[in-house]
């Protein structure tokens, strides 16, 4: 995995974000229904961005943290196999830290479990997405709550999933 530290004029974006009401765990249980999105824009030489692909999922039993990892991984899945530097926007500290500093280097070398000696947690969102950002060629860049028009879509898009009432529950 190749990341670069600031931001960049590129060619695509992508922009995520989970939510998740309840969120809190019981016995070391989730308890909060939550979803996630993402939205993905290109730019075209002489053009604005425009978006070219975007997901939403929901899943019952799970954490805002679980939902911030999905939408990232859901939407590096989405993209497929490339060489090209995507930026990667979320509001999320814990995310875009993790990748940056390379938490999880530390995490895998001490049997996965945090500074403090516990468990990480949310281990298998974390596997998944470790691979597939190890894979592609990722720019994470932390941006405030509600502070870009993109940032605000995938907010809105990440609690509507939340709300609704499907048969496709992970």
């Amino acid at each position: 995995m190749k990341i670069t530290y600031h931001q960049i004029d590129n060619k695509m974006n992508i922009y995520t974000d989970g939510a998740c009401k309840e969120n809190s765990r019981k016995n070391g249980v989730a308890e909060g229904i939550g979803g996630w999105a993402f939205l993905i824009l290109e730019k075209k030489p002489g053009q604005d961005s425009e978006i070219v692909n975007q997901g939403t999922g929901r899943k019952v039993g799970t954490t805002n943290q679980e939902m911030e990892i999905n939408a990232v991984a859901e939407a590096l899945v989405s993209v497929g196999n490339t060489s090209e530097l995507i930026n990667l926007y979320s509001d999320s500290a814990y995310v875009i830290n993790c990748l940056k500093d390379r938490w999880f280097d530390k995490w895998k070398a001490n049997g996965w479990l945090n500074s403090k000696q516990n468990p990480v947690e949310n281990r298998e969102s974390w596997e998944r997405l470790i691979d597939l950002v190890n894979r592609l060629n990722v720019n994470p860049i932390h941006v405030k709550r509600n502070t870009t028009k993109f940032i605000r879509m995938v907010d809105s898009m990440a609690k509507q999933a939340s709300k609704k009432d499907t048969s496709q529950e992970q």
